[in-house]
């Protein structure tokens, strides 16, 4: 870690701050990464986005639960409005990236993490590894562990080879994140709690070239994300019909609805 740390806040002054988003970029480990804060009240709900993809994702379902909430949204390095660093990286840096976040921005514990595709890893082992600051964890069609191993069993022999190398070689995937590394941090850090869980699961095969075979691909990601449901005593599942891995895009509201969800429900305790 660098000795030198900067917060700095983009394009506001301190009236323009109040009612509305603080942007900033913060100096961690000499790259400078962006987030978007909306201070409010806790839980913070902290949006944490899938791999290549942005804290733009989230805006949609961020504005909304902005009205109820703190919100938190950020892009990782080398994503959006972040400097890139060393890689390969593994799920662990991602995840001491996201806490030097949080802790130096001030943003008040304790949080709701949901997590898209490779993000919902991320919400996993960041909540395994500090468990005592999350109150809530929704999973938006996450990527389970050793998913590419899964897939094997209904792939022909050319596209095992070729989902066999995506998996083992990280230069291959968008943030040249180390898979198999990844999942192994995921693996020997899980404990099962009673954190309220909620599991969101796209209906809809992705759209193939014709090789892909992409109803038997869902069919096994169906059985993966109903397994989810071993991380926590209390977990719901539901399955967004009407749409794609990006559900968050496809059917904002459901997302939307499964936090408010969970927010009424802490304040009822």
């Amino acid at each position: 870690m660098c000795n030198k740390k900067v917060q700095e806040t983009i394009g506001m002054n301190a009236s323009e701050i109040r009612g509305s988003y603080k942007e900033s970029l913060y100096t961690y480990d000499n790259r400078r990464l962006y987030s978007k804060y909306f201070r409010k009240s806790t839980p913070s709900v902290i949006f944490i986005a899938g791999l290549g993809d942005s804290h733009e994702t989230w805006n949609v379902v961020e504005d909304r639960i902005s009205q109820e909430t703190s919100t938190f949204s950020y892009d990782r390095a080398g994503v959006g409005r972040s400097q890139a660093a060393s890689v390969p990286r593994t799920c662990h840096d991602l995840v001491e990236e996201l806490s030097e976040l949080l802790l130096a921005l001030d943003v008040e514990p304790p949080y709701v993490l949901v997590g898209h595709s490779f993000g919902g890893l991320v919400a996993r082992l960041y909540a395994s590894l500090y468990p005592q600051l999350i109150s809530g964890i929704v999973l938006v069609d996450a990527a389970p562990e050793y998913k590419e191993l899964a897939y094997e069993k209904v792939l022909p022999e050319k596209l095992a080879a070729e989902n066999r190398e995506y998996f083992e070689n990280p230069m291959l995937n968008s943030e040249k994140i180390d898979k198999p590394q990844s999942y192994k941090q995921i693996v020997d850090h899980f404990r099962q709690s009673d954190i309220p869980l909620s599991i969101i699961t796209r209906g809809l095969p992705d759209i193939g070239d014709g090789e892909w075979p992409s109803q038997e691909i869902l069919e096994v990601e169906l059985r993966l994300q109903a397994d989810f449901q071993r991380l926590s005593t209390s977990n719901k599942h539901r399955i967004a019909g009407r749409s794609g891995h990006y559900i968050h895009h496809d059917e904002p509201e459901i997302v939307i609805e499964e936090i408010l969800i969970m927010l009424n429900g802490m304040k009822q305790k």
